[in-house]
């Protein structure tokens, strides 16, 4: 018999001290783990997108890019336009700080 999918639901974002924050019921995918993420926000019937502090407005993100300071507590991402957004995770990468929000676009 197939294991139940969980379906993950919105959670309280709590971010860290540095603005970083991931989804309490979200796994933890590895750098490298492109497909293994995929597959799982597939199965969860999510669609994402993804917003970056490089396209915020501009104090903001010369704030960030100026300062050399991994601070981005201060960023708060703008919400997709659409009902249901709710946010994944919010992480520093190689070009900056990204928030990944998802909403269910199939229904379980």
């Amino acid at each position: 018999m197939p294991e139940e999918i969980k379906f993950i639901q919105p959670a309280p974002v709590v971010r860290d001290e540095m603005g970083s924050f991931q989804h309490p019921h979200m796994p933890d995918f590895d750098q490298g783990d492109g497909d293994k993420c995929k597959a799982w926000v597939a199965e969860q019937g999510l669609k994402l997108m993804m917003v970056s502090l490089e396209y915020a407005d501009e104090a903001v993100a010369d704030r960030y890019f100026e300062s050399g300071d991994p601070d981005y507590s201060y960023w708060e991402p703008d919400r997709p336009e659409g009902e249901d957004w709710f946010c994944l995770a919010i992480h520093d990468t190689e070009n900056g700080p990204v928030c990944w929000w998802a909403r269910r676009e199939v229904t379980p």
